[in-house]
């Protein structure tokens, strides 16, 4: 929005709050899921959820610097707890014999 049309200013402007809810800013440990992806076509999203990630880096230099105003605040709460990961399985077809 801070680039983007005058509708898009004005929006920003009357913008008093958000609340972003499983939001990887900080990115997350793909390690697990990148062998499930493969090469499929979601690889690239997948990849842009890592730590090292430069879209990642890039949004979290930007984010601070669109919300400028005197009276901006930026608070971030966050899990400190470890979550299980994703862990593939093989399905076994039965056999019915």
């Amino acid at each position: 929005m801070k680039n983007g049309n005058d509708e898009d200013q004005d929006n920003l402007k009357a913008t008093y709050g958000a609340l972003f809810f499983g939001v990887p800013n900080q990115g997350m440990d793909i390690s697990s899921l990148v062998p499930m992806v493969g090469d499929q076509p979601n690889r690239y999203f997948l990849e842009s959820l890592s730590p090292q990630s430069d879209l990642l880096q890039e949004q979290r230099a930007m984010f601070p610097k669109v919300f400028d105003f005197r009276d901006s605040e930026i608070i971030s709460f966050f899990e400190t707890k470890l979550s299980p990961t994703a862990l593939e399985v093989s399905l076994v077809k039965p056999f019915f014999g």
